[in-house]
């Protein structure tokens, strides 16, 4: 895949003129390795939602190393801003500028200097957030029942890349004020953990009602079960799904 990409990039990079062609080579999400027994994007740790940014264009120093922390979000703001673009005011965007770290010059400390995110899916059994701000990472989650036990976890990125050293316990004002920082950013996560929730039960309805008698046989035949002989979308595999749908969310 990287060779596959490095070469097709290339392709285009052979086309424009480099002197005068704006150009952003990034990613929308990692892709874990078996770091924390992990594959493709499914957490919040650096494998899978660490991404590069590459740029190179008019007014952008030749190798230049930035270590601000940025987000995919501020791309739009940048790239609006290198066309000559204004950014409308009304348009109250999370992203940020970037073309002032285009240049080694003296920087003005970007505001704010700390990044959000967030990971809803089926391959994870609650809402992961994370908030990052120079190298500590804290990583929370959604306690909707019955996840109502589950802790952050906090990272010093420069002490412990692998993220595998949860220093949360020892540093819990450290923790609470990440936690601040991540409700600036992104506002109540566990109201945006419930809200989600309740909107996989109405999806997952709206698939059942699409397939009617033959949803238990689909859903049970994407599941890994490990070796050996599988039955498939049993009664009590079904009254697991239905004891589900029909628990009431604290």
């Amino acid at each position: 895949m990287v060779a596959e990409t490095d070469d097709m990039f290339g392709r285009v990079l052979d086309l424009v003129d480099m002197e005068t062609t704006n150009v952003i080579f990034t990613s929308d999400h990692g892709e874990g390795n078996m770091e924390h027994r992990q594959v493709w994007k499914n957490s919040m740790y650096d494998a899978n939602h660490r991404v590069p940014l590459l740029m190179s264009g008019v007014g952008v120093e030749k190798g230049l190393l930035v270590r601000n922390a940025t987000s995919n979000i501020d791309l739009y703001p940048t790239m609006l801003k290198w066309a000559g673009i204004d950014v409308p005011t009304e348009a109250d965007l999370d992203g940020r500028d970037l073309s002032p770290l285009f240049s080694a010059e003296p920087r003005k400390p970007m505001s704010p200097n700390f990044i959000v995110g967030e990971y809803h899916s089926n391959m994870a059994n609650t809402g992961h957030f994370m908030v990052k701000m120079d190298d500590m990472k804290l990583i929370d989650f959604g306690r909707t029942p019955p996840f109502q036990n589950y802790k952050p976890q906090l990272f010093n990125l420069t002490a412990d890349p692998e993220e595998v050293d949860d220093i949360s316990a020892a540093n819990p004002d450290l923790v609470a004020q990440m936690q601040k920082m991540l409700a600036q950013g992104m506002g109540d996560i566990q109201a945006i953990d419930k809200e989600c929730k309740a909107q996989d039960k109405v999806r997952f309805k709206k698939w059942m009602d699409l397939h009617k008698d033959t949803w238990p046989q689909m859903l049970a035949k994407q599941a890994y079960y490990g070796p050996g002989p599988v039955k498939y979308g049993t009664a009590a595999d079904v009254k697991h799904i239905e004891d589900w749908l029909n628990q009431p969310l604290e």
